[in-house]
């Protein structure tokens, strides 16, 4: 058994796991996009203290992988070494005080947006059209509709990687589109965010609208993984990523079972079951020919996890 195993192990026969702990798990049903290879221990969280107390004891060389709902991960066909970590229900949680809206990091976005409805709280309504949770909306800065986590954000709470607490307010970060630099060293077990007194019939009016939007404009019940790509920069390009596959007539190429939907040619529909690298080639085929065509080199939204 490999080091990581043999930590769990032990730690089991003196302890009793607040959540679930699996080994060799099969991360594919993690995934929107269906694929994927296994973790060597896999940990469902509910417990900040036992999660504390793991951190800060595993070996330091063991990798650690943070994974949300899995709206936005592509995980390698060879899988996650170390331990992969998910928040449980006990991270879900949902406080309102002067307008400030502290959730658990594994509350759903939407949930999120519909807590604020009924509490007449406006402006982070365009969180109904983001999925996965709030923790993982912060780590990558998520956004819809003009709108993203860093106009919203006022503080959060968590722990490194290495089990150290962490207490973050909003001069603390300095986010960039899609981009927390926190991302791969921090897991973001609370968030609390700034909304400000509001209409409960135009709050609703709004996600409502985000809804329809989302229904018309993107698929649905399909295998995928959202936005694929992200938007280059205005400076560099005017063309949103979708434009920029269009125009170098990418939207209609497809490998082995993965194509771009015909909804909208920046989301992957997966229609095989057999491999995860085979979407993550599909992907570079589309920088390159994207690249080859406009000059600009597209920069996967999508956060690709494991080995190959």
């Amino acid at each position: 058994m490999s080091k990581v195993i043999d930590f769990f192990k032990d730690y089991e026969l003196s302890n009793k796991i607040d959540g679930k702990l699996l080994y060799n798990q099969s991360l594919a049903k993690f995934s929107w996009l269906g694929v994927g290879g296994i973790a060597e221990v896999y940990y469902l969280c509910e417990s900040f203290q036992q999660l504390e107390e793991i951190l800060t004891s595993l070996p330091k060389e063991c990798k650690r992988t943070v994974i949300g709902q899995g709206s936005n991960i592509l995980i390698r066909d060879g899988g996650i070494k170390g331990i992969v970590i998910k928040l449980g229900k006990n991270f879900q949680k949902i406080q309102l005080l002067n307008n400030i809206i502290t959730a658990g990091g594994a509350t759903l976005d939407r949930v999120i947006a519909r807590y604020c409805e009924k509490e007449s709280i406006s402006g982070l309504e365009f969180l109904a059209g983001i999925p996965g949770n709030i923790g993982g909306a912060l780590a990558m800065n998520a956004g819809c509709f003009g709108a993203d986590l860093n106009q919203i954000f006022f503080a959060a709470e968590g722990l490194d990687y290495f089990g150290n607490k962490i207490n973050i307010s909003k001069s603390d970060l300095s986010f960039n589109y899609r981009f927390n630099p926190l991302a791969y060293t921090t897991i973001f077990t609370q968030v609390s965010l700034m909304g400000s007194e509001g209409d409960q019939l135009q709050i609703k009016k709004r996600i409502e609208k985000i809804n329809d939007d989302r229904n018309l404009t993107q698929p649905k019940g399909i295998k995928t993984g959202g936005s694929t790509f992200k938007n280059p920069d205005s400076n560099i390009s005017p063309l949103k990523a979708w434009e920029l596959i269009y125009k170098s007539d990418c939207h209609n190429i497809s490998m082995g079972g993965v194509s771009f939907s015909s909804k909208h040619c920046n989301f992957i529909e997966n229609k095989q079951n057999q491999s995860a690298n085979l979407i993550e080639d599909f992907c570079k085929l589309i920088q390159k020919n994207v690249f080859a065509k406009t000059g600009i080199k597209l920069a996967m939204e999508i956060k690709v996890l494991g080995e190959r």
